[in-house]
């Protein structure tokens, strides 16, 4: 099982990618402009990722649910998920169960213009917030995951974290794993079930310009780092993961 996460910073020069189907391109024609540009920016990085990773050349068929979260049509492909904030997309990837994906632009950087939707925090949530050297960032790290369970359920009362403790718990989900870090301008988070076992991260410029980014392990390893990860398996068996 691996699980993987790619972002990438939209440059208006850079073309679309050239393996979208033409179903994909017929539904963007319907798109306002601005939606028109996001939509075919992640359906063109998630063609690319196939392509990278398991050398499928043309993104195959998407449909959406009711709730309009979009999955492959042929249930043997993997799930994703997608996200955007600012002039930043990404795409996250699981090779088995469902997975789902949130980004923020962090506040910290200045009084830049924000888009994340109010989140009622319980008081568990509160407490550890306020107990982090940025709080805010805190926040914002909690809200991705909020999010992230949110696309992965479609059920925002489902959730409970419990990050002082390490832990998610979401009704109908016996096995669950979410990871949140803080990049500079980029927060993240993404929640997996049933695991998200080795997690690699990747930044896309073109199709012939990947770059594999930092390991999960490093973070963790970083004093000064805000990574967290929280399990729904015992603190035995989450000890040896990655």
């Amino acid at each position: 099982m691996a699980t993987h996460f790619a972002r990438w910073t939209l440059n208006p020069k850079f073309p679309f990618s050239s393996r979208l189907n033409q179903e994909c391109h017929a539904w963007a024609r319907q798109l306002p402009e601005y939606r028109r540009s996001r939509f075919l920016s992640s359906r063109s990085l998630l063609a690319e990722m196939l392509y990278m990773l398991y050398g499928i050349q043309q993104l195959p068929k998407i449909v959406t649910t009711d709730t309009g979260r979009p999955y492959f049509a042929d249930p043997s492909l993997t799930d994703f998920s997608i996200a955007y904030a600012g002039n930043k997309v990404g795409v996250l990837i699981t090779t088995e169960g469902r997975c789902g994906l949130d980004i923020e632009i962090n506040q910290s950087f200045g009084q830049l213009p924000s888009v994340a939707s109010a989140t009622n925090f319980r008081s568990n949530e509160s407490i550890w917030i306020n107990n982090q050297t940025n709080p805010d960032e805190a926040k914002a790290q909690l809200r991705t995951l909020h999010q992230s369970a949110f696309k992965l359920t479609g059920r925002e009362e489902s959730l409970q974290l419990l990050p002082g403790a390490g832990r998610i718990r979401v009704s109908n989900q016996s096995e669950i794993e979410a990871i949140s870090d803080v990049e500079g301008l980029l927060i993240w988070g993404c929640v997996v079930s049933p695991a998200i076992e080795k997690l690699s991260l990747w930044e896309f410029e073109s199709p012939q310009n990947w770059h594999s980014l930092w390991d999960v392990q490093s973070r963790y390893r970083d004093p000064n780092g805000s990574i967290i990860r929280l399990t729904s398996m015992s603190s035995e068996k989450a000890l040896y993961q990655n």
